[in-house]
């Protein structure tokens, strides 16, 4: 009697393997493995799970970034979200952080890095749903400066809240997000020969937004990388009007611990402590 040839049988990881390699990077080794029926063949059957993952992707990048979709319309949101897909293979576990490299996708790939207020968007709506996720730390109150000895305060050193990032946009992309955001229609693009600032963070549980000039901008970056009270006093006289300086200073501040940005503060003595000058 004939003894049939011997076939391999894959074990489950590989099977699992084989289906995430084909619906992933496009590899088909698993077809030979799943039979047709009398109504399709293997091919239409694998199709019905890879366009079901692929559109459970673009649900995942449309919820995460609503208003870049609103902006787009929802064909050519699909259409851009499908070639991003194709060019970001996923290789998180957790759906929330698929959609992470998708400004840069957007800022570097044609026909979307021509429109930069994309890039912008994308951008404002994922560095808002990091604020929501950073971690819980203390708020400083002006309440707590209080009992600094006035010559101190020159040395006082700030550590920002974990939530804030300050973004540079090249376009208006806030005002669009703005107006999308509140149901209207967006405005008419504009580009900026030079970036603009905003500021993004976590009041409470609620992430924040807003514009911020040029020279608060400045300001708050020396600040965040520790540079003390005085230093950046010395800074403002350099950027604008000197006789206001310590006043402008003072105002800036104060916003920044309404708004709870400051988690933490020291006061230092003698060199500016964590810059390298």
């Amino acid at each position: 009697m004939m003894k049939r040839p011997h076939t391999y049988a894959p074990t489950l990881a590989e099977l699992q393997a084989s289906f995430q390699a084909a619906i992933l990077s496009g590899d088909r080794t698993i077809l030979s493995l799943i039979p047709g029926n009398g109504r399709t063949n293997n091919e239409v059957l694998f199709g019905v799970y890879q366009y079901a993952y692929v559109g459970r992707l673009i649900e995942v990048i449309g919820t995460e970034h609503e208003y870049l979709k609103a902006y787009l319309g929802d064909d050519k949101f699909r259409t851009m979200a499908t070639a991003f897909i194709a060019a970001n293979p996923s290789s998180q576990q957790n759906a929330r952080w698929f959609a992470e490299p998708l400004p840069g996708f957007l800022r570097a790939t044609e026909p979307y890095a021509s429109q930069p207020e994309l890039a912008d968007l994308a951008l404002i709506e994922r560095t808002l749903a990091l604020a929501f996720d950073a971690r819980d730390d203390n708020t400083v109150a002006l309440a707590d400066l209080e009992t600094i000895d006035p010559e101190d305060w020159e040395g006082l050193v700030f550590s920002a809240h974990p939530s804030v990032s300050v973004l540079q946009l090249s376009t208006n992309a806030l005002a669009l997000w703005t107006a999308l955001k509140d149901g209207n229609s967006p405005p008419d693009l504009k580009l900026s020969d030079l970036p603009k600032a905003i500021q993004i963070w976590r009041h409470g549980t609620t992430p924040m937004i807003r514009s911020i000039a040029d020279e608060e901008a400045m300001m708050w970056s020396e600040a965040a990388q520790g540079v003390n009270f005085g230093r950046l006093c010395e800074l403002l006289v350099v950027f604008g009007d000197p006789d206001t300086a310590p006043l402008r200073a003072a105002q800036y501040l104060a916003g920044w611990l309404t708004n709870g940005l400051i988690a933490k503060f020291q006061v230092t003595v003698g060199a500016v402590v964590g810059a390298d000058r």
